[in-house]
């Protein structure tokens, strides 16, 4: 889907940001630093003004221009949880009913966000539940936690307050460098239990920020790779007019596109095609999960030597790729499925 002129004005002041905020050197100094917080970049976040643009009441951004931004985090690896935040912190607010609000905001007013696959949870008494929380996004900072309880009727989202008696927290190492992971195990914790229809939206909602964070690694590294070949020579022509490359590097860029495709429909749909929104969802995460990681291979085998290196950028993008793809999986047949009832 094409971009109005003010979702590209967002787009480029976002872009702009993370450009400056987190050059390459600064992502490699973190990891070397093991660094898993960094107070003066979420500050400078606030800044842009990104959290009140959002807002549940009054703002002015919607839920296809919070894809726009989760597309520019994956592009920049930015190493803060951005998109947890806004989607925890500002949506998830507007996705309850009236009712649960309150209860919702006393939790805390900073949010940490797990992945369905990674929650072992289930409800241990009324209103309680206990379990593992193998990952989550953004636990340093949060104030709650926002994952899916299991139960017969079908998984629910939960939220509970990390402060609560019964949870801990221990900072896990990540296969993303970039990213910093905690666990979190709970123990007869009181928890906020999403209604069915909620716990749909909530967890659409964060699937489709997932892949539209995948379309932003996948373009950047087709950009990348695309730079790469019409600068590197071998046998004095650039390698990218060797036709084994051209092609690689093609169908790479047309798995890239079709995601961005998909993805920036998905985030159009939550407000304008809400009936079109589970399946649009189901099917851009469980594309970004099947392809993403692909691409960036790609990506790597046309550079050559360099693209294994640690010294280059491209398997940091692997990484957070993997990531992704390992908190939605998704089996072989299922993209086929999904995108043959998104075209019926």
């Amino acid at each position: 889907m094409l971009l109005t002129a003010d979702q590209r004005e967002l787009q480029d002041l976002v872009r702009r940001f993370f450009a400056d905020a987190v050059p390459s050197e600064y992502l490699r100094k973190r990891m070397i630093s093991l660094l898993r917080r960094d107070e003066a970049l979420v500050q400078s976040v606030k800044q842009l003004g990104l959290e009140e643009g959002f807002g549940a009441e009054g703002g002015m951004f919607s839920f296809a221009e919070l894809g726009i931004v989760a597309e520019e985090v994956g592009r920049a690896l930015f190493p803060e949880p951005l998109t947890e935040r806004l989607l925890g912190d500002c949506v998830i607010p507007g996705l309850l009913e009236a009712g649960a609000r309150p209860a919702y905001h006393a939790l805390g007013s900073q949010t940490a966000i797990a992945p369905p696959s990674c929650c072992s949870v289930a409800a241990a008494r009324s209103k309680k539940v206990s379990g593992q929380v193998s990952w989550a996004w953004g636990v340093e900072g949060a104030d709650r936690l926002v994952g899916v309880v299991r139960q017969k009727g079908g998984d629910r989202v939960f939220a509970c307050s990390l402060s609560a008696p019964g949870v801990t927290v221990k900072s896990e190492s990540s296969l993303d460098c970039s990213t910093a992971l905690s666990s979190v195990s709970l123990k007869d914790v009181p928890v906020v239990l999403f209604s069915e229809d909620e716990s749909h939206k909530v967890l659409d909602a964060l699937s489709i920020l997932k892949g539209c964070e995948v379309y932003g690694i996948t373009s950047r590294v087709v950009e990348m790779s695309a730079e790469y070949l019409k600068a590197r020579e071998q046998f004095g022509v650039p390698v990218g007019a060797f036709q084994a490359v051209q092609q690689r590097i093609a169908n790479a860029y047309a798995e890239s596109e079709s995601l961005g495709a998909l993805c920036r429909f998905a985030a159009w749909s939550v407000v304008s095609s809400p009936e079109q929104r589970p399946l649009t969802a189901r099917t851009a995460i469980a594309h970004a999960a099947e392809v993403g990681p692909g691409v960036c291979e790609a990506a790597i085998q046309v550079h050559g030597g360099i693209g294994f290196t640690w010294e280059y950028d491209l398997h940091l993008f692997l990484r957070r790729a993997k990531l992704i793809q390992v908190g939605f999986p998704c089996n072989a047949g299922q993209v086929d499925d999904l995108l043959s009832c998104a075209r019926s």
